[in-house]
């Protein structure tokens, strides 16, 4: 299958680049997996329909990647410079990890009051938060040169300002059950 060869950007008819139209991203994902489908390839034979199956997932696997800006950004310092920030986490900013600290402190007190109202106002902090530090992203992604240490720190901030809210969530669950 030639497409396996493909990076997810490609797979789409997108150039590499950390801006994604997510409207476009996803009327491009629902007609190339209707084409895709493996019962439309049910005449061709159980190959061809492992085929399309492996398609499929391919590209389900590209949107998850694609959609979420924090395995994006990810995703774009492999390709394009076989940088992998999904190991190394370490962020020598003393002022964000204080930040961090107080953040989660914050989280765990509205968690143990229960008070879902201060819970939601929290989470659109966070949300702020994590907006800023997208756009603060992109702008390092705008560069003709990259600064990469700069890139992985700001991947590294918007990926636990993105753990937080997903901690939120988790909290807010918690609270309302």
């Amino acid at each position: 299958m030639a497409n396996a060869q493909r990076n997810y950007f490609e797979l789409f008819g997108l150039e590499p680049n950390f801006f994604v139209d997510q409207k476009d991203l996803s009327s491009k994902l629902k007609r190339l997996l209707q084409s895709a489908h493996p019962d439309r390839h049910a005449q061709g034979g159980s190959q061809q329909q492992m085929l399309a199956m492996q398609k499929t997932t391919r590209l389900n696997d590209a949107f998850a990647v694609l959609k979420h800006p924090v395995k994006r950004a990810q995703y774009l310092l492999q390709i394009e410079k076989d940088i992998d920030t999904t190991k190394d986490h370490t962020v020598n900013d003393p002022e964000f990890l204080m930040q961090q600290l107080e953040l989660r402190e914050e989280l765990d007190n509205l968690t143990q009051q229960k008070d879902a109202s201060a819970l939601m106002d929290f989470a659109d902090k966070i949300e702020m938060m994590a907006e800023e530090q997208e756009t603060a992203l992109g702008e390092l992604f705008k560069q003709d040169d990259w600064d990469l240490e700069a890139l992985k720190v700001s991947i590294y901030k918007l990926q636990f300002l993105h753990k937080t809210l997903h901690d939120i969530e988790l909290a807010e669950d918690k609270i309302l059950d």
